[in-house]
């Protein structure tokens, strides 16, 4: 592909030769014209003289150099009822058939002659001129006129190349400024003494890096923390693999198999809420744009937990509409509910209680869980949102990466998570508010 110079300089060429073709165009159909009109004015001078002082073979123009006289203007004059003279240059023998007074063409010998004729009751006078000669004229005045334009067509072609090449002068210093940068390096462009076009697009790279500097540094940290999260667990599971190691017994070796097998899960717990974590950092934003049933969705993430709600013999109620349009990702939002039924089950006391519900505002539904577990004092319910932070009294294990995903995946849906207090249960309530698709399913109720 050829470069942005090339491009510019072929085509501003290409622009200037088609000008000058149209222009000679325009010339020579001008200069037609104009000799048509000067050359009918001889025609007509010519056989008015001839009327008045009898036929004469004439050149009109003194400065045309014409080396056949049968190829300029020839004047003939007869009597009527006479035939057309034969001794002329121009065989008006070959006029036959009535000729028309003024101007007329005819094709005589294959050569077309432009003629003007005057008749009167006893003469017949006839002007006659080729055509060709016409055109040669017209070509010859026209080249002389636009000569001078194509000799200087170097000279322009210079000078497009120089204005080119100086209007590039910018992009060349960005494209410099950009290649002598580390990979480390994404300060922003120096707009200051950009020209006006080249403003946006400095911009949108400056945007653009910004943009990059966001996620490289949110992959450093993500990275770092995780590094960190994952070599305490690591670390006992080392432990209590020596520990198994050195059982005597087969009561401790059991005791030892075990703690064994629940640090594995919680180190596997912790691998996949990393992986779920980075998979939504990295998924562009157009893939939380679908459309689906938000009830369908809880409901299914509520049936996951069932083994839990059993085993905590928790008791759930449920209110949701029969069909709820939302715009998010599927995916992504079955999982965010899961994580906030987890919680509010893991978290609650044995024989507690949680409410599902969903609920309709303006152009936006409601899902509510709450539970009545010990809730979160208001003072961390921002900082639960970090990643790998936990409570201190906190009751259960885990990662402290499920409400991290959640938000994350909130803001992907555009959606808003925010943490209260239940007022009927007295546990934590957890609201996340999504778009509705315009149009898509039953109005909700309050």
């Amino acid at each position: 592909m050829r470069s942005m110079r090339t491009r510019l300089l072929l085509g501003l060429l290409a622009g200037v030769v088609i000008a000058q073709v149209v222009i000679y165009l325009l010339i020579y159909a001008r200069i037609e014209d104009e000799i048509d009109d000067l050359f009918d004015s001889e025609l007509e001078r010519s056989a008015l003289s001839a009327k008045a002082n009898g036929p004469q073979t004439i050149t009109p123009l003194p400065d045309r150099k014409v080396q056949n006289p049968r190829e300029d203007m020839v004047v003939a004059a007869w009597r009527v009822g006479q035939a057309p003279p034969s001794d002329s240059p121009l065989p008006f023998a070959e006029l036959t058939g009535a000729i028309p007074t003024g101007f007329s063409k005819r094709a005589i010998q294959g050569r077309q002659w432009r003629l003007f004729t005057l008749a009167d009751a006893d003469k017949h006078v006839v002007a006659a001129q080729p055509s060709d000669i016409r055109n040669i004229a017209a070509r010859r005045i026209t080249l002389r006129a636009i000569g001078p334009s194509f000799a200087v067509l170097p000279l322009a072609a210079l000078m497009i190349w120089i204005a080119v090449f100086q209007g590039l002068k910018p992009l060349a210093r960005i494209t410099l400024d950009l290649l002598r940068r580390t990979h480390r390096d994404l300060s922003a462009l120096d707009v200051t003494e950009l020209p006006p076009d080249l403003v946006p697009v400095a911009l949108a790279l400056n945007e653009l890096m910004q943009r990059l500097s966001t996620t490289i540094h949110r992959q450093r940290t993500f990275i770092a923390d995780a590094s960190h999260e994952l070599l305490t667990p690591l670390t006992a599971l080392k432990l209590q693999a020596q520990m198994l190691a050195r059982s005597k017994s087969p009561t401790r070796e059991r005791e030892a198999m075990l703690e064994l097998q629940g640090g594995i899960a919680r180190t596997l717990k912790l691998a996949q809420d990393l992986l779920t974590l980075a998979r939504h950092d990295s998924e562009a934003d157009s893939a939380y744009r679908d459309a689906f049933d938000l009830c369908a969705t809880v409901r299914n993430a509520l049936a996951i937990h069932m083994p839990l709600i059993e085993e905590k013999q928790v008791a759930v109620e449920t209110c949701c509409a029969d069909e709820t349009m939302i715009l998010g990702n599927p995916e992504a939002v079955a999982i965010l509910s899961s994580t906030l039924i987890d919680n509010a089950i893991k978290y609650n006391a044995l024989g507690g209680k949680v409410r599902i519900g969903i609920h309709g505002q303006p152009m936006r539904a409601e899902l509510r869980i709450e539970d009545s577990g010990p809730g979160i004092p208001a003072e961390d319910r921002e900082r639960v949102f970090d990643r790998f932070y936990r409570r201190r009294d906190a009751l259960a294990s885990g990662s402290g990466l499920g409400l991290a995903i959640a938000r994350e995946i909130a803001t992907r849906c555009d959606a808003d998570i925010v943490l209260g207090e239940s007022a009927d249960l007295g546990g934590l309530k957890a609201s996340v508010y999504f778009m509705v698709k315009p149009d898509g399913g039953r109005e909700l109720t309050p």
